[in-house]
């Protein structure tokens, strides 16, 4: 397994774990196999194999086979972009592991939740985490985990352009004399570290450079990208179009396709291919959909925050118990189930209002990410639109709020508006059922900070129909003037649990 891990594979393959008989061979081999495919960049699968280990090494209480299931059940959901099921995962394996031993378990643990980490730009927490997954894999002896680490530390630091320090790190990987697959990574962060400086000769020299070194073939997608943006900053547009079709070619996460497509429809657009250009943006508006779903989990850090708070409750909880019978056993039986209930309302109280903050800051993300979405397309549309005529200029706000709002659509509009702002459109029909769908439309329209013109195109009305129906809205809604419809909207979308 640790020498040849291909040979390793091919034997597991070879055999059928529904025939074994003994449950513990079953389960055994389900977290060789993972372990397997894992070591070989494959997918890891089936789910319901991994599961059954799970299961049987619960009801044996084995915790350090449990830690590794635990562990590569994370690595998968990982691997799918559910980072909050991921994160839930990985903090089990930990509660199974041996801290005095399983060093490079738990270094594999705390790189992987980095990793979530960056993602989802707590760079901080990040590197904590990066730090705690080196100083474990220095005591396992892990000498390519720990370069791959200080790389990941310098990349937290080149996206807060901090190149300096990102560069330190580098050095730091390049005296510790690394393999060919690691010394072509750090010339890709070297090439990065530049181009986020707009040094795009420097950034392109590294970025073709690490071409010509082995990598895994996840991050092949990676590198051909990098390649192609640097062609696009630098208007050779030909050449960039070429390689970003190579990155395409390989397995790729949601990001780099979205950037592939990104630079395909920049490009068929200066071209004048507007055909291509459509089929590009389909493809560039998926992506941008798929990530905003992902960006939309729960934090990491909120999983560990939690996770953290159930290990010191569950403690803490046998401590007061512990305390209790004592306490029954001498006087005060009455005064132990007071304090017993005490602490216990006072956790679930702290865990109401940690389920509140998490549901509020899903709601702030997903209004901001409907205003950046429009905005992102009028940005997009921005040259074409000065080419056009005003009657055309109009058809294409139109198209644009239609894609992102879906105003044609009541129902696909409502359940939008709902997620963004707290049910606002379901407690306006319940609470004020006078009001129409148009007068429904303007409050949401408003909480977006539509502007007044657009408004106006939206809802096919005029400067003074705009106003009068501002009126009816205050009129029916029991409000004094139509100065007080900004607050009292506001009020409605916020979080009341």
């Amino acid at each position: 397994m640790e020498t040849h891990p291909d040979s390793a594979l091919h034997i597991l393959q070879k055999l059928r774990p529904e025939k074994y008989s003994s449950n513990a061979n079953k389960a055994l081999y389900g977290i060789l196999l993972f372990e397997a495919l894992d070591k070989n960049d494959m997918t890891l699968q089936p789910d319901s194999l991994i599961d059954f280990s799970i299961n049987y090494y619960l009801k044996q209480e084995d915790k350090p086979h449990l830690a590794m299931t635990y562990f590569y059940k994370g690595r998968k959901l990982k691997y799918k972009t559910e980072y909050e099921k991921a994160s839930i995962e990985f903090y089990k394996s930990i509660d199974n592991c041996n801290p005095n031993s399983d060093y490079l378990l738990l270094g594999k643990i705390y790189d992987d939740l980095a990793t979530i980490n960056f993602i989802q730009k707590e760079n901080n927490e990040a590197r904590r985490k990066y730090r705690m997954a080196a100083s474990l894999f220095t005591k396992a002896g892990k000498m390519a985990n720990i370069l791959n680490v200080y790389l990941n530390i310098g990349y937290t630091y080149v996206v807060e352009k901090k190149y300096k320090i990102a560069r330190l790190y580098y050095k730091k990987v390049y005296s510790l004399n690394p393999d060919s697959l690691t010394f072509g990574a750090a010339l890709s962060e070297i090439g990065t570290s530049y181009y986020h400086n707009k040094q795009y000769d420097s950034a392109l020299y590294y970025y073709k450079k690490t071409l010509s070194y082995p990598v895994k073939e996840i991050n092949k997608s990676i590198r051909y990208f990098t390649v192609a943006d640097v062609l696009f900053n630098i208007k050779q547009y030909d050449s960039s179009t070429v390689y970003a079709f190579k990155s395409l070619k390989y397995p790729a996460n949601h990001y780099t396709r979205r950037e592939c497509y990104r630079i395909l429809v920049n490009v068929s657009y200066l071209k004048g291919d507007i055909k291509s250009m459509n089929q590009y943006m389909t493809k560039y508006q998926k992506y941008v959909d798929s990530i905003r779903i992902i960006e939309s989990q729960t934090k990491a850090s909120v999983i560990e925050h939690q996770h953290n708070s159930k290990v010191e409750a569950t403690t803490a909880k046998q401590n007061l118990t512990t305390f209790i019978l004592a306490l029954v056993i001498t006087i005060l039986l009455s005064m132990s189930i007071g304090i017993y209930f005490y602490y216990r309302n006072k956790l679930r109280k702290q865990e109401i209002k940690d389920y509140k903050q998490e549901l509020n800051n899903k709601q702030v993300f997903l209004n901001q990410s409907i205003s950046n979405k429009i905005e992102e397309l009028k940005s997009i549309q921005a040259n074409n639109r000065r080419n056009t005529l005003p009657s055309d200029r109009i058809k294409l706000d139109k198209e644009l709020y239609n894609n992102v709002l879906h105003l044609d659509n009541w129902d696909e509009f409502s359940n939008e508006m709902n997620q963004a702002f707290n049910n606002i459109i379901d407690k306006l029909q319940t609470e004020y059922p006078t009001l129409s769908r148009k007068e429904i439309s303007w409050c949401c329209l408003h909480l977006l900070d539509i502007s007044n013109a657009d408004r106006i195109l939206l809802l096919k009305t005029t400067t003074g129909g705009l106003y009068k129906l501002k009126q009816r809205i205050a009129q029916k809604l029991n409000l004094c003037s139509t100065k007080e419809l900004n607050s009292f909207l506001k009020k409605r979308a916020s979080n009341k649990i």
